[in-house]
């Protein structure tokens, strides 16, 4: 499905999926039905709000519709957020550190923000985040 041509075949496809029918996706959006099937067709260009919102309702990744580039699917979120968890505890048991789970949620957040807004991996992330421990 990520070969789709245009955003309009993509929403389709997403739509279909969900065994939704126009209608039921406009009103999904809180969009009206005029509105929904000129962006499906491509006839008028979807809004950006509007499209997050239908990446929201349909669960795929905004990137993907606007583009047909990388997953359809949050894969790439899920796979940042396992290997943050990985890298995460990893690091910490090798620095004999206990975390509470508030402190790991903490670091895991910042960690996973960090990996997101600077396309690093998580294994580049959680090392200097530790080195503050060892210096406390």
């Amino acid at each position: 499905m990520a070969e789709l041509a245009g955003i309009g075949a993509r929403m389709a496809a997403c739509r279909a999926k969900k065994q939704a029918s126009q209608v039921k996706a406009a009103a999904m959006l809180e969009i009206s039905d005029k509105a929904y099937k000129n962006y499906e067709g491509e006839k008028r260009e979807i809004p950006l709000s509007t499209a997050a919102a239908f990446c929201e309702a349909f669960e795929v990744d905004l990137e993907w519709l606007v583009f047909g580039q990388g997953s359809q699917s949050n894969e790439k979120t899920v796979a940042i957020v396992s290997e943050t968890i990985e890298a995460l505890i990893s690091e910490a048991q090798q620095r004999k550190l206990a975390l509470s789970p508030n402190r790991a949620a903490k670091i895991g957040g910042y960690i996973f923000r960090n990996c997101v807004q600077n396309g690093t991996s998580p294994e580049s992330e959680v090392g200097p985040i530790f080195e503050m421990f060892d210096d406390g």
